[in-house]
């Protein structure tokens, strides 16, 4: 049974105040923002659980409000609320929800009415604000900032800034700068702009330390009290959207941290993480991330991403929404674009504005228009027992006790319960709780002692026992080793059943084979180092390089090489003749065809035909690969995803010197042992 969602209390500021009700009442119905917490352990964390036992981690079910669309492209400058972008702030100084949000005119009579040339990719950009008292109704303000076809009333902030994230940063000593704007306008082109109140903003700086790729998605950007830095993500453009991370200690200089997101190897690019609004909640960053189902009618679904680091991301639940589109001919039925800023909480839900439409990722002509989604608190994903009247339990690794005492939020059904039980490092009982028999957030567990049975600072587990209950978090305790669990490879020695050897061979006696170069490839029959081979040429100075078709039904060498190729790894061996002897060969093998792993072969190649070899292990990880002479691109999955779908085989001369060069005979053999 799924877990019901807690009731919202939906606050309206001006009527709370004269409404009567208790001071409690209403500071319990009002808007805050949810600080970090490093005594918070949410169960979406990898880190928390030593073993779990009938039980399976299941997602939070959000509550969509049912007067979404919160407003609708009213303004003669609403052209194109393209994605949205929305950027939400409760403002807990003024009491206020602030929106800032993107705003695409693609029309050339819209263009034209701007107030000045359009700067940016040939079409106009604005970036527009709006606030509410009660985060449901918006107004947008006549600021008078700028005009729209002569007329200066409009609630436009900022012009010729595209994907633009905002936040206001408490700790900047310089009122000036106290809201930050970041955006890009164009690939490798970051910027920044700086105001006192997120009305008025100054001129665009230039960024350093980003690459060429970065940029053209969601910019958003925090300071993280956690590491000291300023963080900001966005996209890495490498023939797919991935994401990317850097951090700054000034807001000016970055260093670019490079892919820290990526869609799956099974998925490839037909679903593509298209950007990452990233927030501390508890003690780890989440974030929304959002996939580009390019291969799936270019929809964009909304998933929930985690990081123990803001470095090493994991998607929770892959393939699963987290706010899910809505039913066919609705207005957010197609796409969802959460928002970025602070986690805002009202009563017992977490309040997540988004932006929906009904058109596919597509274009510039479409709106997409603000919602509100809500979630109880704390209730990403919870442990639950895997049968309905069954129950589970669950064990911490070692936590350490802090004086507020262990709390616990989880939803129980009539009749069950979640029992808590107390170990020391031997899993001795160190004293049991009373069974919690009604849900709720932050619940405080009373032993039956009458005390925590763990003095604070102290070191304990927990085991946990389920019945028709699922558990969310746990507070009041943190982790002591903040080690990300490693995940036995399916595929290491001591566990994989080897199959037996086989061999896959090209030849380039018929032809090509579907091999083709950089920048050309030429087939030679006859007068290979057997019956033909291939040349390929490149341009003075450059590396000749020799690709393979990317996909198994074109090249016998793509595919999950343990079970194609049996035994414990595989020796890739191929024939090779340089027009300038004296470099080495270098073969990469790709994820299907944009992330690879490449492997230098240690002797130089001489006069004539020369084998080379480059010999892999399935079981190995990704610091075993590496230390064997393997290097993973910056865009590369990890080893064992790699050898379980690989796709293009890649043969290239190191030096650029090498001129072209001739390949013949590429050999795949399983190695039993």
């Amino acid at each position: 049974m799924s877990p019901k969602p807690l009731p919202c209390l939906v606050f309206t500021a001006v009527l709370a105040l004269g409404a009567g009700g208790s001071p409690a009442q209403d500071v319990a119905a009002r808007p805050r923002l949810v600080e970090p917490d490093e005594h918070k352990l949410l169960m979406l964390d990898s880190r928390v659980m030593a073993s779990v036992t009938g039980a399976r981690l299941v997602p939070g079910q959000v509550v969509k409000e049912a007067r979404n669309p919160l407003f609708q492209a009213d303004k003669p400058w609403e052209n194109s609320l393209n994605n949205l972008y929305p950027n939400v702030l409760w403002d807990e100084e003024e009491q206020v929800f602030k929106l800032w949000y993107k705003c695409v005119l693609a029309d050339p009579e819209a263009i034209a009415k701007m107030d000045g040339p359009s700067t940016v990719h040939d079409v106009g950009w604005y970036l527009l604000y709006a606030n509410s008292r009660d985060g449901l109704s918006w107004e947008k303000p006549a600021l008078g900032l700028h005009a729209y076809g002569g007329d200066r009333n409009t609630n436009i902030v900022a012009r010729d800034t595209p994907n633009v994230g905002v936040f206001k940063d408490a700790r900047e000593p310089d009122p000036s700068r106290r809201y930050k704007m970041v955006y890009d306008v164009g690939l490798g082109k970051l910027r920044a702009r700086f105001s006192a109140d997120g009305i008025h903003w100054g001129e665009p700086v230039e960024m350093q330390g980003f690459s060429s790729k970065n940029g053209d998605t969601h910019n958003n950007a925090f300071w993280d009290a956690k590491s000291g830095k300023y963080l900001w993500f966005t996209k890495l453009y490498l023939g797919e959207r991935l994401v990317a991370r850097a951090e700054s200690d000034d807001f000016l200089h970055w260093k670019n941290n490079g892919l820290v997101l990526r869609s799956g190897t099974a998925e490839g690019r037909d679903s593509q993480t298209y950007c990452l609004p990233v927030f501390r909640y508890g003690s780890v960053y989440l974030g929304y991330v959002m996939m580009y189902r390019l291969g799936h009618g270019r929809m964009v679904e909304c998933e929930l991403a985690w990081s123990p680091d803001g470095l090493e991301w994991r998607r929770v639940f892959p393939g699963t929404p987290f706010i899910p589109r809505g039913a066919e001919g609705s207005f957010d039925s197609q796409c969802i674009y959460a928002m970025a800023g602070p986690p805002i909480a009202q009563g017992g839900d977490l309040l997540i504005y988004y932006g929906g439409d009904d058109f596919p990722h597509t274009g510039w002509k479409r709106h997409c228009l603000l919602a509100l989604a809500r979630l109880p608190l704390d209730h990403f994903a919870g442990y639950r027992p895997e049968s309905p009247d069954g129950k589970a339990r669950l064990v911490t690794r070692e936590l350490r006790s802090h004086p507020s005492g262990l709390k616990v939020t989880a939803t129980v059904e009539p009749g069950g319960s979640v029992q808590i039980v107390a170990l020391d490092a031997t899993g001795r009982e160190l004293g049991a709780a009373r069974p919690i028999r009604a849900g709720g957030h932050d619940l405080p567990v009373t032993w039956e002692a009458g005390k925590e049975s763990v003095a604070p600072g102290g070191t304990v587990s927990y085991r946990i026992e389920l019945d028709r209950a699922t558990l969310y978090a746990l507070a009041g305790v943190s982790l002591v080793s903040t080690d990300l669990p490693v995940e036995p490879s399916p595929l290491a020695e001591a566990v994989w059943k080897p199959r037996p050897v086989a061999e896959r061979r090209v030849t380039f006696d018929e032809g090509a084979d579907g091999w083709t170069g950089v920048e050309t490839l030429v087939h030679r029959p006859g007068v290979g180092q057997e019956s033909g081979h291939v040349t390929v040429n490149r341009p003075e100075g450059q590396s000749p390089i020799a690709r393979s078709p990317s996909a198994a039904e074109g090249s016998p060498l793509a595919g999950d090489w343990p079970e194609m190729l049996g035994g414990r790894g595989v020796e890739i061996a191929c024939r090779v003749r340089l027009s300038r002897p004296g470099s080495r060969v270098q073969i990469e093998i790709f994820a299907g065809e944009a992330a690879q792993w490449a492997y230098e072969v240690p002797e130089v190649v001489g006069e004539g035909w020369q084998t080379v070899v480059a010999p892999l292990r399935y079981g190995w990880t990704d610091e075993e690969a590496r230390a064997a002479g393997w290097r993973p691109s910056v865009s590369g999955f990890s080893w064992a995803e790699t050898i379980r779908g690989v796709g293009r085989v890649v043969v290239l001369p190191v030096s650029t010197a090498a001129g072209s060069f001739d390949l013949d005979a590429v050999t795949l053999r399983g190695v039993a042992e």
